[in-house]
């Protein structure tokens, strides 16, 4: 079963004493406790010192060996990696499964006052190269920006930039300096960072392209409360075991040369399975399409889909391929859940038919507005979506369709997709799904489970 869990359960689990500290709450708000000052270590650009032992004597970019059971604080600025290396590696080797946290400093989070000047929270820390990630157990917290929140935008504590052709922002079990995979990495949690690409379309090939998120086998990995844009190819590249993209928007990518698709999602690498997207805002399919997916080489994986907002704003062109959510032609399309999502000023599929083998697929409670009527002729079942100038209810016992409806957003213009109204109720969704909403309120708390990615709240 897909291990769902909200990312700070997840941090709080795999970090065990190393997170000690690293002030981050458990999944019920309670707070983690401190560090002793051995177990903390201050970077900060343009610093010359090299204990970095507090911010007086902080170093001036992140190590190349990096020690197990450390939070390392981050102060603003630009860092490149140490000798001008063309990656950070966070490659320091698995110890009894204790973390490595990579936290940005903030007014009320910083460790030690010893040195601290305000300028340090001012603005992002921004990282100018790839960040590659070849080992298991880190947190990496800018602590602050992103989610519905925000509207999945704010002052993103960490920022991932590259703009090489073929190099992605970051990049999860492949070793760029000898070109193979690594395996057996686990518990990578990555939050609150602004991932940026390099603003045209890459001209490599898939894998060695400029990707937002390139997954090589991994498990356990979150990235939650970011936003991509600029992207050279594909968004999420993805073949790993319980990955979860949640709380995030997707703004813009780019394809070219090579095709592209919002996220490739096959078992290209030695560990494929388990993948949920929840609670995330796209504003961008190029190429392909959206979420594509293929269960080829796992027949029992399995793809959750809920929460998310498929928003095509006014003036955006969105080539018509393989839909929304889909997979490729002559792959098997199986055990899809698309529940409680919003499909607005949809001009194409989003529920693709181009899959030609197709099992398992469900899609419930939906909210499709001002919309292309979906097609489920490659879902087992479908009903409870609500269809607001998006065709008609299309024989479902409890669909809703409403020809000449008004728009059923408080301002979707400005990514504002509260309910302005309660929707008729939809079908309460099993135990196995967090039951929240993307702004953490309960769905059905009202008693009436909202059909859509939001659950209505009181103004």
């Amino acid at each position: 079963m897909i291990k769902e869990r909200r990312t700070s359960t997840v941090l709080a689990a795999m970090c065990g004493m190393a997170c000690l500290g690293a002030n981050i709450a458990m999944a019920d708000g309670t707070p983690v406790a401190a560090p002793s000052s051995s177990s903390i270590l201050y970077i900060r650009a343009g610093a010359g010192g090299t204990t970095c032992a507090d911010w007086a004597n902080a170093c001036p970019t992140l190590p190349r060996d990096f020690r197990r059971g450390v939070t390392y604080y981050i102060a603003a600025g630009q860092y490149l990696p140490v000798d001008d290396d063309f990656a950070f590696r966070l490659d320091a080797p698995a110890q009894s499964g204790m973390a490595i946290v990579i936290k940005k400093a903030t007014a009320a989070d910083h460790g030690t006052n010893d040195g601290w000047q305000a300028a340090y929270a001012a603005g992002a820390a921004t990282f100018s190269r790839m960040l590659e990630i070849n080992s298991s157990n880190w947190v990496i917290d800018g602590q602050a920006g992103g989610s519905a929140l925000y509207r999945w935008q704010g002052d993103f504590g960490f920022r991932f930039v590259s703009t090489a052709e073929g190099d992605a922002m970051i990049r999860i079990g492949w070793d760029s300096l000898h070109g193979v995979p690594v395996s057996g990495i686990s518990n990578i949690a990555i939050r609150h960072a602004e991932i940026v690409g390099m603003g045209q379309s890459s001209h490599s090939g898939g894998g060695t392209s400029n990707d937002g998120l390139a997954v090589y086998g991994a498990t356990d990995v979150t990235l939650s409360s970011f936003r991509m844009h600029g992207i050279g190819r594909c968004p999420f590249f993805l073949s790993g075991q319980n990955i979860v993209i949640e709380h995030g928007w997707v703004e813009s990518f780019y394809t070219g040369d090579t095709h592209a698709e919002l996220a490739s999602i096959w078992g290209f690498a030695d560990t494929f399975g388990d993948v949920t997207f929840r609670d995330n805002l796209f504003t961008d399919i190029q190429s392909t399409g959206g979420i594509m997916w293929s269960t080829k080489e796992n027949p029992s994986a399995r793809l959750r889909i809920y929460g998310n907002t498929f928003y095509r704003p006014a003036g955006s062109t969105w080539p018509a391929a393989n839909g929304l959510i889909g997979g490729w032609t002559a792959e098997a399309f199986s055990n899809v859940t698309v529940y409680n999502n919003n499909f607005v000023n949809v001009d194409q599929a989003s529920l693709s038919n181009a899959p030609q083998i197709h099992a398992n697929n469900h899609a419930y409670d939906n909210l499709f507005y001002d919309s292309q009527a979906p097609d489920f002729s490659s879902y087992d079942s479908h009903d409870d979506n609500l269809f607001i100038r998006a065709g008609d209810a299309q024989a479902e016992p409890s669909g809703v369709a409403i020809a000449d409806g008004t728009d059923p957003f408080v301002d979707a213009a400005h990514f504002d997709f509260r309910l302005k109204a309660p929707t008729w109720a939809g079908l309460k969704m099993p135990p196995a799904y967090d039951g929240k909403d993307p702004f953490g309120q309960q769905r059905g708390g009202d008693g009436n489970w909202d059909r859509g990615a939001f659950e209505y709240r009181q103004p």
